[in-house]
């Protein structure tokens, strides 16, 4: 019988494994440069404390029982771990964190969409000031601008939208409901939201126009004023400016009425990061009573997250500066050779079984080197190697110190 993994999950070999850790350590590198601090929670929880958080998607929890027959689930998301963390632990206030990870949903696999994924994961508790959402934004902009990749992160506000739907007359009690219809625009259209929206009894000719209304806040505003809906936009304005004056990479945020987020514990501000794809790739928001539901702890929390190997199955990435070199030995020592490319931080492997240069080759090939080092008994007489580019052809006799120079 063939092995093969689990539906929804994927092995990860060779340059795929590779493109994956360059995605994992650029948002690692801007997480601890925005002064995050690492967490790392288990990949179950009791099914406790995951039911109750996502709304309908509930549904999506794995659960299980163990052998003590205790009612178990494999997370969800990183935010709930986290929140079970703050809650039940003493930090200094307001607190940063991060986590990577995988999680799971007993999803229907599509392109782009797996049963197991990793997510990264930043936070910040115990603050409800706007400037914990402009820190968020920031650093996850600069780890996509380390990929050379050129989001548009979504914005919107439950408060603001709580205003529309008053003013619209919409009973409070339907708010979450409305924007859950509201979030499906993408996936069932106008004709789909104004059919659910008559299904629940609610006006919608003017709900269905905040679909189309996105932009800056001044433009969104605008638009508003010409439904006759008068909404006070401090907040988000506040957080544009915050956002626009972090200078550390242009960061494109955009103002979008028809984004809610599903889960039911946001509270605030939501967000939703698009790569031009198609389909998001993250997201988050304010979620300041999930952690008091969870734990009784009076805790705020913001946060913002990232699928990692949705941006491995959806985005091309560049290239990365190639500083790996196959060494082919010729009946030649080069132990000592190695061991200072390597002190150097210059990627090395060699011929491990003895193999003649035309075979050595071959297999530097198919391990994807670019750059072979060739060293026999006259280059280590001379103490010049021949460096060879598979690809072009092209070769150098160079000193180690020129290889060094080169690679580092």
């Amino acid at each position: 019988m063939k092995l093969q993994t689990p539906k929804g999950t994927s092995d990860y070999i060779g340059n795929r494994a590779e493109d994956l850790n360059r995605i994992i350590n650029a948002f690692q590198t801007s997480f601890d440069l925005f002064g995050f601090n690492p967490i790392k929670t288990p990949i179950f929880e009791y099914a406790s404390t995951l039911k109750g958080k996502y709304g309908t998607d509930e549904k999506l929890i794995y659960e299980f029982k163990d052998k003590g027959n205790r009612e178990l689930a494999l997370r969800y998301d990183l935010t709930v771990p986290l929140a079970r963390i703050a809650g039940t632990n003493q930090f200094s206030l307001p607190s940063k964190f991060y986590n990577i990870g995988s999680v799971f949903r007993y999803d229907r696999p599509q392109k782009g969409r797996t049963r197991e994924f990793m997510q990264a994961d930043i936070d910040i508790i115990g603050s409800t000031d706007i400037a914990c959402d402009a820190e968020l934004i920031a650093c996850m902009s600069y780890g996509f601008d380390s990929l050379n990749l050129k989001p548009t992160f979504k914005i919107n506000n439950r408060n603001v939208m709580n205003q529309i739907f008053n003013q619209l007359n919409i009973t409070e009690s339907k708010y979450n409901l409305v924007l859950r219809i509201i979030d499906k625009f993408d996936k069932i259209g106008l004709a789909g939201i104004k059919s659910e929206l008559a299904s629940e009894g609610i006006e919608s000719s003017k709900l269905l126009k905040l679909v189309f209304i996105k932009g800056s806040p001044k433009k969104v505003k605008s638009e508003l004023n010409k439904l006759k809906l008068k909404i006070d936009f401090s907040e988000i304005e506040t957080l544009f400016n915050k956002i626009n004056n972090i200078e550390l990479n242009p960061t494109k945020v955009k103002l979008d009425l028809s984004l809610a987020r599903g889960l039911e514990y946001y509270t605030g501000t939501v967000y939703e990061i698009d790569v031009g794809v198609g389909m998001s790739v993250g997201g988050g928001g304010r979620y300041d009573q999930l952690i008091f539901d969870l734990t009784g702890k009076e805790l705020t929390g913001v946060g913002i997250s990232v699928g990692l190997t949705r941006l491995l199955d959806l985005v091309l990435l560049t290239k990365s500066k190639s500083n790996k070199l196959f060494i082919i030995s010729i009946e030649s020592d080069i132990s000592k050779i190695i061991t200072e490319l390597r002190k150097e931080g210059i990627i090395c492997a060699y011929n491990l079984n003895a193999r003649n240069l035309k075979s050595s080759l071959n297999y530097a090939n198919k391990q994807k080197f670019e750059n072979v080092l060739i060293i026999g008994k006259k280059e280590r007489l001379t103490k010049k190697y021949i460096l060879k580019n598979i690809l072009s052809g092209k070769e150098e006799k160079l000193s180690i110190n020129q290889i060094i120079s080169k690679f580092k």
